[in-house]
């Protein structure tokens, strides 16, 4: 009778760690033993791999274990991996459909892309550079510019390098990236940023002197540079370029617009602090100068008026006065000076007392105790107090009202436009008159401080602004010319004796070179808006 042959059992699985394995059920014996007999051999394979492991140097021990989790710089991501959500929000130029253009092989990225898991179906075409380069977005899924590994994965001269790194490596990573890699032409190593904030938003290589991404919604941008005027050009798929062969300034600061011109956001700006402080010297130094001949002009003021000389203290009293002026002030040398400044030159405004307050001290009491008041002995009191006050301030070096650092250069880049507004304001009203009738005198003074200011900063305006000093020069030039047409037999006369059509002339004159000086400080970005990001 022949034997019955029983249906072969089923084969289920369950999940395992380790893989899918059988489950337990009915297994014929000769299997079992084969079974039995592998396991021993694969045991015994593995017992012979532990020796040889255990007794093998360490450096062979070590090589034989995973170095990292990490990838490495310049890997690739899967295949199946798209762009990131944050990132084709931002950028709609990663919405478009990839065109053949678009694509890179991967032997086309350069071993140097700082970044890993390289998303290659995110690639994007985004312009042309000089010389035939083309300019290219890659998109990945971490900042990675430098290997992580553990030091015993690493060759000797770079493990000091990834102890110094490992933390902001390791912040970096968890940061998707974005590449801009310039292919053929001049182009040099790739640059990779984090998507946050505004990855390359200006870069440049030679003879493309500015380019890089800007997200939706900018629709131009303008690139500033040290030794060039400024350049606006539009934005197209999130992409901008300048190219221009012939152009050699680097540029250092970049300015996101609107299709309205309005500025949305100023990523870099350009650090003109290094030359700055070099013009600040020169003004020191000149300041210095004024300070020094204005002690000798006090001290001949003060001998006038024991002399009992009115019309000799008059003159000197003016002379004084203007010289410091000279300095580039109306309000206490800018506000440099702080209080200090205020009591040297201050006015009577803002004194419950008035021109009679003992708080009402400096230049302009002596003016008012000179011509005002005739009061010769009131004046010789308070010409002492004017020269106790120079004297204080003579107390500490100039570097400490007129340090090097960007506050104090924004409040000395404001005063070519703002010594001139002042005189507008106080001295063409005749609110800083208190009877010599020297205003204009004054405003020719303040004149003078603003083309000295002009041509300590000549280095750094012309190259951005060719004409602007030619300009201002020309337009105070016919301010000064104004002023001397009204003077009578040399003698300065009083603004409210001015006739309608010369003081029509004046304000004119005065208000086109201020409106020409407003720009400076903007121009030099170190303290303007364009101020660098810190």
């Amino acid at each position: 009778m022949p034997v019955p042959r029983h249906p072969p059992e089923p084969r289920r699985y369950r999940r395992h760690s380790r893989g899918a394995v059988r489950d337990s059920g009915s297994v014929p014996v000769a299997r079992r033993v084969r079974t039995s007999a592998a396991v021993a051999a694969t045991l015994a394979v593995l017992v012979v791999l532990v020796l040889t492991w255990l007794t093998a140097p360490a450096g062979a021990r070590a090589s034989t274990r995973p170095c990292s989790s990490y990838p490495v710089p310049g890997s690739l991501a899967q295949r199946a991996t798209e762009v990131p959500p944050t990132l084709v929000a931002r950028y709609a130029i990663l919405r478009r459909h990839q065109r053949p253009v678009d694509k890179l092989r991967p032997d086309q990225l350069d071993p140097g892309l700082g970044a890993a898991g390289v998303i290659m179906s995110g690639t994007r075409f985004l312009g042309r550079a000089a010389f035939g380069g083309r300019i290219y977005l890659i998109p990945a899924e971490h900042l990675l510019v430098f290997r992580l590994a553990p030091l015993r994965c690493l060759p000797p001269d770079q493990r000091g390098l990834e102890q110094t790194l490992r933390g902001a490596l390791r912040r970096e990573y968890r940061h998707r990236a974005l590449c801009i890699e310039v292919i053929g032409g001049n182009g040099s190593s790739p640059i990779c940023a984090p998507e946050t904030g505004a990855p390359e938003a200006l870069l440049y290589i030679s003879g493309t002197p500015g380019f890089g991404l800007a997200p939706n919604g900018v629709s131009a941008v303008t690139v500033s540079y040290q030794t060039a005027p400024p350049r606006t050009v539009a934005v197209r798929h999130n992409f901008f370029a300048i190219v221009s062969p012939s152009h050699s300034a680097e540029p250092c600061g970049v300015q996101w617009l609107d299709s309205s011109g309005t500025v949305l956001k100023i990523p870099t700006g350009c650090d003109y602090l290094p030359a700055e402080k070099n013009e600040l010297s020169q003004y020191r130094t000149y300041v210095a100068g004024k300070l020094s001949t204005l002690r000798s002009q006090l001290a001949a003021l003060a001998a006038s008026i024991a002399a009992g000389d009115a019309a000799s203290a008059e003159s000197a009293w003016l002379s004084a006065h203007l010289t410091w002026l000279d300095i580039g002030q109306d309000d206490g040398a800018y506000g440099c000076f702080g209080a200090l400044g205020g009591d040297i030159d201050g006015l009577a405004a803002g004194h419950p007392l008035g021109t009679a307050d003992p708080g009402f001290t400096g230049f302009h009491r002596v003016e008012s105790d000179l011509w005002s008041k005739h009061d010769l002995a009131a004046a010789a009191v308070d010409t002492a107090t004017l020269q106790r006050l120079l004297a204080k301030l003579d107390a500490a070096p100039l570097s400490s009202y007129l340090p090097a650092n960007p506050t104090s250069i924004g409040n000395w880049l404001l005063r070519p436009h703002e010594a001139i507004e002042d005189a507008i304001r106080d001295s063409l009203s005749g609110d800083d008159d208190y009877g010599s009738g020297t205003a204009l005198a004054s405003l020719t003074a303040d004149v003078a401080a603003v083309r000295v200011m002009l041509s300590e900063l000549r280095p750094l305006l012309d190259p951005i602004a060719p004409g602007l000093r030619r300009h201002a020069d020309a337009e105070l030039t016919g301010l000064v010319s104004a002023i001397d047409a009204t003077r009578l037999n040399g003698t300065w006369v009083s603004v409210d004796s001015l006739a309608t059509r010369q003081r029509e002339q004046i304000d004119a004159d005065a208000d086109a070179a201020a409106e020409t000086l407003a720009p400076i400080p903007d121009l030099l970005t170190s303290t303007g808006h364009n101020a660098p990001l810190t």
